[in-house]
């Protein structure tokens, strides 16, 4: 899991008015000390199963997933490393990063017995047990290459010294009515006193979609509530909101619910704190209406399947038989690689393009060959929620600071949208922070957990998007 230190826990200052332009503005705390990293290995292997059942994008994502998760666990519990040859590696991260659905093929270390003196991070690089054990079984090759020794990586240079990103081996363990929307949710801060930037963030951007607070608030009651954890402290949190008479709240049941998950002591993902939420909720309210089918009673309206899962379409065609092979996919986010792009339609259109599959091993001929794989939106959601994958995690740890330009109205796939939410990371892997942009009562807002700002269009489009929540014009 990305465990980033968080520099703005328990930051009283937050509450002082700062008279600075946001144009401007980039939070800037003081540094606390990095937490120590833990095993974290209960979440490893339902991650894993999840993984090794799934296919297509969905697929590469959970493996991303994977390497994310275990990529800082000390490298004290497996002192035993392997090299790994670069071209190889480059080719898996082209696979993971740049949404190339070309798999690496099998591991060839035997280049490297070739040179005399290789150079590490550059003609190989260096894994853990675990992360080399788990490499050779899903894609095979070898031969097993010891590393005795491993010096400490090289620092990369980045011009910003807020956004510099270090260099590090891979280690591994590794129902809603169709009345109308109420009212929005009132403008509250979040108090942060631990690493829950990551979490407020996004539920700041969470309390822009009126569809889905009006379920929880509406069609949550005691009854089903007692089986629908998540939603309830969800519901919770918004009533806690609605009623507090300060400036900020501090949330305590969604807190306590996730710790499993998300341990306090540390920093965490957005994105994946993202998907977890959305996810749980879903599954509740799935497995509350199979009970109530049984019991032949109203079923509640499935309202992250309404308003924020859309659907992919994949086609692998044979060149050598042309036979056909349909993977159909729903999404809740679109992750889009960044490389050689400068705006997010640019970036959605590279995610759309059509590609060459080497070594395509065909259901129907049963011949290794090329195949055409393209791919589709078949179902465009309400609220459109794109990841843009700033963070990579192999062959070493980088984040990217390009700008990326969006829009606030923007034309995806023939479908108009408006923007109401970013999230943004600002500093480095290891040094950040999370806060957001939320359009609420029809104005622009900055959220910086409990401090709050009003803004306005140029501040949001002049921000390095990690998350951008887009909600569709009709």
């Amino acid at each position: 899991m990305q465990q980033f230190r968080d520099t703005d826990n328990n930051s009283e200052n937050l509450n002082e008015e700062d008279n600075s332009s946001i144009n401007q503005h980039v939070p800037q705390f003081p540094p606390k000390k990095a937490p120590s990293f833990s095993m974290d290995g209960p979440q490893i292997l339902p991650l894993l199963l999840q993984f090794r059942c799934a296919q297509g994008n969905n697929r590469r994502e959970l493996e991303c997933q994977l390497i994310k998760r275990l990529v800082n666990i000390k490298k004290n519990y497996e002192p035993v490393c392997y090299r790994l040859n670069g071209t190889w590696a480059l080719k898996y991260t082209n696979y993971l990063y740049e949404n190339s659905n070309t798999l690496p093929g099998p591991i060839d270390n035997t280049p490297l017995l070739q040179i005399k003196e290789p150079v590490r991070n550059r003609d190989y690089f260096v894994l853990t047990n675990t992360v080399w054990k788990f490499l050779l079984e899903e894609y095979g090759g070898g031969p097993e290459l010891l590393e005795d020794k491993v010096p400490p990586s090289p620092v990369s240079a980045i011009s910003s010294t807020t956004e510099r990103a270090k260099s590090a081996d891979i280690s591994m363990m590794s129902s809603v009515s169709q009345q109308e929307v109420p009212s929005e949710i009132p403008i509250k801060g979040l108090k942060n006193e631990l690493f829950f930037c990551y979490m407020h963030s996004i539920l700041q951007c969470l309390m822009c979609i009126q569809e889905l607070n009006h379920f929880i608030l509406n069609s949550i009651n005691r009854h089903n509530g007692q089986k629908m954890l998540y939603c309830e402290c969800y519901k919770e949190m918004l009533l806690q909101i609605r009623d507090a008479q300060s400036d900020y709240i501090r949330i305590n049941n969604l807190r306590t619910t996730i710790s499993k998950k998300f341990n306090p002591k540390y920093q965490h993902d957005a994105q994946e704190f993202l998907l977890y939420l959305i996810m749980m909720m879903e599954d509740e309210i799935i497995e509350v209406n199979k009970e109530c089918e049984k019991k032949q009673q109203p079923t509640l309206e499935n309202v992250v399947k309404k308003y924020l899962k859309g659907q992919i379409v994949s086609e692998l065609i044979c060149k050598n038989c042309k036979h056909k092979s349909v993977i159909t996919e729903e999404f809740l986010t679109l992750s889009l690689a960044l490389t050689k792009v400068s705006t997010v339609n640019q970036s959605l259109e590279e995610f759309l393009k059509d590609e060459l599959i080497q070594d395509y091993q065909c259901d129907n001929c049963h011949k290794k060959n090329k195949a055409i794989k393209k791919t589709r939106i078949t179902n465009l959601p309400r609220y459109l929620i794109l990841h843009l994958k700033r963070f990579k995690f192999f062959p070493k740890q980088t984040k990217i600071t390009q700008q990326i330009k969006f829009s606030i109205e923007s034309n995806f796939c023939n479908t108009e949208y408006k923007l109401i939410g970013v999230i943004i990371h600002s500093g480095s892997l290891e040094q950040g922070h999370y806060y957001s942009f939320g359009r609420r009562q029809h104005k622009w807002w900055l959220f910086n957990d409990q401090r709050i700002k009003q803004a306005n269009k140029i501040d949001v489009q002049q921000q390095q998007g990690y998350i951008l929540f887009y909600q569709q014009l009709f």
